[in-house]
């Protein structure tokens, strides 16, 4: 059931929420003429991004994984259930700290799948080839890889209005696409203007790339082993790692420590905690392992269903949504894995390991966002923070991608999974899960599989949880909220001097607090690799192919209709019966594609 809370108390709420947020003038942008009085009522701000965690993995939405600091999270602040990122991890980073567009951030597409557009089969990933003007040296506006330089950047806006800035984790918005060397093949570099430091941050330890080891170098290494971290600007390889690092607690211990350093400021602060966890390579230490052991035997079906049971009980799905059953398998005559009860004993081993080990590391993740917010509360900081958690797509589906290199060596045996020299995922079924009750997995624009994130919001001065919200919301109405929780004013077009992409996002202050007033119908389109949906009130049109290993052209993906006031499983395509509604919603996408400079591709992305 939805918890019930008073009107008395949520206008106190009110009350508070706009005396910590509002302290400081709005047009008021330069810090040193702020009073320290009026800069100590502003709240603290921390987001905390979790990367690939699914919808309903956490206890608080739902999952079996033991996670009672974010379930301690929403007791004291609020459950927001139809929260949408973008499908993959770095646009959706982009449009966190822009507030708009990924595409309009520098971010419409990752910077590793540019140049497998520009280098591809041309029929497939047309318009994208020197044949048609696009190549290494003439990469289309907002395809950079990088954060652009005209896109805002939240820590910088919070910086120069006050704000002492700080991250931890991974970063994945500094790339710049290139073209292949003979020593190192990868389609892109480091841009130094486009680091943490560089766009804001004060004190930043990041991971630079989408996904690497958990643990320091293992002997001999992985190829996950080769990644980059930047530590205030200085770019640091992992053999500079302490030896017993792991990834989620040594990020954990930077944040405090870069939060702790700056108390006798007066200054508030901006945090940011990028976890990489439960990103692949699933690795986790020893004994929260151990705590898993033998609760996956059942089976993807089973761990499903009690999923979606536990969300119907607690309100965050309709008692009489009809959730996604999964893809069929080749065996039921479709494209998808095998189904549970078609493993031999040991596939279905390996698969409860594998699961074992992605709770584990949303176990330990719990545990440490658990330490940081106790820091806060023994430090007297907690109430007056504003805490955002999330996470930045929907769960992983895909496989490993770990190009292999000379003098690296990997150990995937059933009993070594988990462990430092393993390099595993744990795949389309578990993604499935993870996932309930939606329709497909990270990568898929168009389908609530890919986007629907969990989020939890604690206001400041917040003591009771507020009753779950239904709200349809984006990734870029963060920015806008924390500007307006800070009393820092949306600069609009122009930001010291220089033209900026203005904030598309909406401020979600009233949602938050939940005022009589329900939000305005919102108009929203997005694309990513190929894919991509319109959401306009209660209807949502979307072009997304089905799980397969084969290409798929995009001129083959129907577009789908789909109510989401009784369909958000996106089971019943609903086109044939409202054509109005396709064609208006046709013309939205048609806009957005110009907009937005989607270069659109021949082909969709099929999970491959």
């Amino acid at each position: 059931m939805k918890k019930r809370f008073s009107p008395q108390h949520a206008l106190l709420g009110l009350l508070a929420f706009a005396l910590a947020g509002c302290t400081m003038s709005p047009g008021d942008r330069d810090a040193s003429t702020a009073s320290r009085s009026a800069q100590n009522k502003r709240p603290n701000i921390l987001v905390i991004l979790a990367d690939d965690l699914g919808y309903s993995d956490i206890g608080a939405f739902g999952g079996e994984i033991a996670t009672p600091h974010l379930d301690a999270l929403v007791a004291g602040g609020r459950r927001l259930s139809n929260f949408h990122t973008t499908a993959v991890c770095s646009p959706t980073r982009a449009s966190l700290m822009s507030g708009t567009d990924h595409h309009l951030a520098g971010m419409g597409s990752m910077a590793e799948a540019v140049g497998a557009f520009i280098t591809g089969n041309q029929p497939i990933h047309a318009p994208w080839g020197a044949a048609n003007g696009i190549d290494f040296d003439r990469v289309p506006p907002g395809y950079g890889g990088h954060l652009s330089a005209n896109a805002l950047a939240m820590p910088e806006l919070l910086r120069d209005a006050g704000y002492r800035t700080a991250m931890v984790g991974k970063w994945h918005l500094a790339y710049q696409v290139k073209a292949p060397d003979a020593q190192e093949r990868r389609w892109f570099r480091v841009k130094p203007e486009a680091l943490p430091s560089a766009r804001g941050f004060e004190k930043s330890f990041a991971l630079l790339d989408g996904g690497g080891s958990h643990y320091a170098p293992s002997t001999p290494p992985t190829p996950m082993d080769f990644v980059t971290y930047a530590e205030d600007g200085a770019l640091m390889p992992t053999t500079r790692l302490p030896h017993d690092f792991y990834s989620t607690k040594d990020f954990t211990d930077r944040l405090i420590g870069y939060i702790d350093s700056g108390r006798s400021s007066g200054k508030p602060f901006f945090a940011y905690a990028a976890y990489t966890a439960p990103h692949w390579p699933l690795q986790a230490p020893p004994a929260d392992i151990a705590a898993q052991k033998g609760r996956y035997d059942a089976g993807y079906d089973v761990i499903r269903t009690q999923r979606i049971e536990r969300m119907r009980k607690m309100g965050l799905i309709p008692a009489n949504l009809q959730p996604f059953s999964g893809v069929p398998s080749v065996a039921e005559g479709g494209t998808g894995p095998k189904r549970w009860n078609e493993l031999t004993s040991e596939e279905k081993a390996r698969e409860a390991r594998l699961m074992e080990v992605y709770a584990a590391m949303v176990s330990n993740l719990d545990a440490h966002v658990g330490r940081l917010v106790q820091y806060l509360k023994d430090n007297g900081q907690y109430d007056n923070t504003l805490i955002l958690f999330m996470s930045d797509n929907g769960a992983e589906g895909a496989s490993p991608i770990a190009s292999p290199r000379p003098g690296t060596h990997v150990d995937n045996a059933l009993d070594n999974i988990g462990r430092p020299n393993s390099v595993v995922s744990y795949g389309p079924r578990w993604a499935e899960v993870s996932g309930a009750p939606f329709r497909l997995f990270k990568g898929f624009e168009g389908a609530e599989g890919g986007t629907s994130a969990p989020l939890i919001v604690k206001m400041p001065h917040q003591t009771r949880a507020l009753p779950d919200s239904d709200a349809w919301m984006h990734v870029s109405d963060v920015l806008p909220t924390v500007l307006q929780a800070a009393g820092v004013a949306d600069p609009g077009a122009r930001y010291q001097g220089r033209p900026v992409q203005p904030i598309e996002g909406v401020a979600m202050q009233r949602t938050l607090l939940e005022t009589a007033e329900r939000p305005a119908v919102r108009v929203h389109a997005s694309e990513l690799l190929g894919t991509g949906y319109v959401v306009k009130g209660r209807w949502k049109l979307s072009q997304t192919p089905s799980l397969s290993s084969q290409s798929v052209r995009r001129s083959d993906v129907p577009w789908r209709l789909h109510d989401l006031s009784i369909d958000r499983g996106e089971t019943r395509d609903v086109a044939a019966q409202y054509p109005d509604v396709v064609a208006e919603l046709k013309a939205e996408w048609d806009q957005y594609v110009l907009r937005a400079g989607v270069v659109e591709q021949a082909q969709a992305y099929s999970g491959r």
